[in-house]
């Protein structure tokens, strides 16, 4: 259940991915950014707030045209989760190797 309305900036991103991206022709992030003054970090958490509180299925693809887009039909949902699905199998296994190690045997080792 969505608590309030969208913002000035979120309804500018995603007018800008409405109007400007399709799954041929992504629009890249930096031209969101250039287009409405974000930073980086500000535009991905703008994007997150589309999804999670406004339940926009924005996805992106990551080569080549890389960017921002709302999918038309699962393929194109597919596809564009599929960086998200690597990113995700990554960071477990980054996860899983660091929690792995025994620390007093690590640090035990380093000094001996």
């Amino acid at each position: 259940m969505i608590s309030r309305e969208m913002n000035k900036t979120e309804t500018e991103v995603l007018n800008l991915i409405i109007n400007r991206a399709s799954f041929e022709e992504p629009i890249t992030a930096l031209d969101i950014r250039k287009e409405t003054g974000l930073s980086k970090r500000m535009l991905e958490q703008v994007i997150e707030s589309l999804r999670v509180n406004f339940k926009h299925p924005i996805v992106a693809k990551k080569f080549k045209p890389n960017g921002y887009y709302l999918p038309r039909n699962e393929e194109e949902r597919q596809a564009g989760l599929a960086p998200y699905r690597r990113q995700i199998l990554t960071e477990q296994k980054n996860l899983s190797i660091v929690m792995a190690v025994d620390l007093d045997k690590y640090w035990k080792l380093e000094h001996d």
